[in-house]
């Protein structure tokens, strides 16, 4: 199943729509009104560069996607509309946005960060060729949270 989804840069409504998701159980810690800087970034999220929202064919805002450039490598961020979560998609749609991003930016490495307790996530980046390259606590929303570094090179 090839997934039919369209890449854009997000508007002011899309930021409005992003900043109300709410995810359920441990991942609830992704929610973008857990503190009011990530509210402002979700609000704001049509003035960031090399950042994008996700459309699918029945043109359904379904996620969002960033490759910052820093330190001399790209860094993947990805977030998935929570009712899109845990429905077998993800592998599918990351993989598009990789397309997307290699096309778009020609990188030759990718890495991300991803929560540990984000089982699900893993799971994906894994299948899709990251490997682990460092473990580290970082202070998130005031809470102390384990994170991995993962890095895919093509």
């Amino acid at each position: 199943m090839i997934m039919n989804i369209e890449f854009r840069k997000p508007t002011s409504k899309d930021g409005i729509d992003i900043s109300t998701w709410k995810y359920q159980g441990i991942y609830s810690f992704y929610n973008n009104d857990k503190t009011e800087a990530k509210n402002q970034w979700a609000l704001n999220i049509d003035k960031e560069d090399n950042t994008f929202v996700i459309y699918n064919k029945e043109n359904e805002l379904i996620g969002n996607c960033s490759f910052e450039y820093d330190d001399n490598k790209y860094m993947l961020g990805v977030q998935m509309k929570p009712q899109m979560t845990g429905k077998g998609m993800g592998t599918e749609i990351v993989k598009s946005i990789l397309d997307f991003g290699r096309q778009r930016y020609n990188f030759q490495s990718i890495e991300l960060l991803v929560a540990k307790f984000n089982k699900r996530a893993i799971r994906i980046y894994k299948k899709l060729g990251f490997y682990i390259i460092d473990e580290f606590i970082w202070n998130v929303n005031n809470e102390e949270t384990e994170f991995i570094a993962m890095k895919k090179t093509y």
